[in-house]
């Protein structure tokens, strides 16, 4: 996740406050109203990066609109194709205005009704990966090769257990976070990301839909991941981890996820690459089968 510098939003009719456990459920009926599902807007992903970017929330109009700290405001969270978004748009905005993060469902439907008094921007760094759960289980042919030579590494090299994650987790998957950042240039994109897991563990049992898995290696954890159940045939992975003693793991930690506590699914949304280029090829490597892409979108009110 990400943010932005820009501010001088004006707003009206608008009462932020902080996100709580307690609407968790209000913002649920919102956000699986949506025509589209982005990662950027699951409970899970808004709860654990909260205080990292300081995300407050308003109710009004049929959505749930979201802002950050800097006064950033992310597009509203709802049914899109029921609102009156042109009676919505200027009462709320009666001056120019951007909406980030937009989902292509979203900004086709605003760009279509407003026409010329909105636009938008495509940010490639925030399109979410789709990949097909059965294509990342089977791993077959030539483009997958790869995948499946780094996994028998693994499989042959350690002797290991695969079991899904759970509440009780949290001082594993904590530790295992905090040796992975051991092994990296400590960044503040690195502790913030650190700060997130300890959230998203912290509360796992009032986050609806989270899962995950973990592979150990005589009792330590070799890898983890942390995942949320974002739409009826889709899952998302918001963390996964794997630590460089065991090599192959980040590839067996995926494809066992998948394997052993996702089948059930057809989707698994592996988020944005945020504009770095070896994050985005390696999400390129597993072939992805679509994106769901994000714009910028300017408000021009009459």
């Amino acid at each position: 996740m990400g943010g932005t510098k820009e501010r001088k939003i004006v707003m009206t009719n608008l009462q932020f406050e902080p996100l709580s456990l307690e609407k968790a459920d209000d913002y649920l009926e919102l956000y699986r109203s949506c025509p589209r599902q982005s990662s950027y807007y699951s409970f899970g992903s808004l709860w654990a990066w909260r205080k990292v970017f300081g995300l407050s929330w308003a109710f009004a109009r049929g959505m749930c609109w979201i802002r950050s700290r800097d006064d950033t405001l992310w597009s509203p969270v709802g049914p899109w194709g029921d609102a009156d978004w042109r009676s919505i748009m200027p009462e709320i905005f009666p001056g120019p205005a951007k909406l980030h993060y937009a989902p292509d469902g979203l900004a086709r439907v605003l760009t279509d009704l407003l026409r010329d008094r909105i636009t938008a921007r495509e940010v490639r760094s925030q399109w979410e990966y789709l990949h097909s759960v059965k294509e990342l289980i089977a791993l077959k042919g030539n483009r997958f090769s790869n995948k499946r030579g780094h996994i028998r590494q693994f499989t042959k090299n350690f002797d290991y257990e695969y079991r899904p994650l759970g509440p009780d987790d949290r001082k594993v998957v904590v530790n295992a976070q905090r040796q992975w950042l051991a092994e990296r240039n400590e960044s503040d994109a690195l502790l913030r990301e650190t700060e997130a897991v300890k959230e998203m563990m912290a509360q796992w049992r009032h986050i609806p839909g989270l899962m995950g898995g973990i592979l150990e290696v005589k009792g330590a954890p070799a890898a983890y991941t942390i995942a949320e159940v974002i739409a009826e045939d889709t899952v998302m992975i918001h963390f996964e981890k794997a630590l460089s003693a065991y090599g192959g793991a980040y590839q067996a930690i995926n494809r066992m996820f998948l394997q052993n506590s996702a089948s059930s699914f057809a989707t698994v949304n592996r988020e944005e690459d945020l504009g770095d280029e070896g994050m985005r090829v390696a999400k390129m490597s597993y072939h992805p089968v679509g994106f769901l892409k994000k714009y910028t979108l300017s408000w021009f009110p009459d």
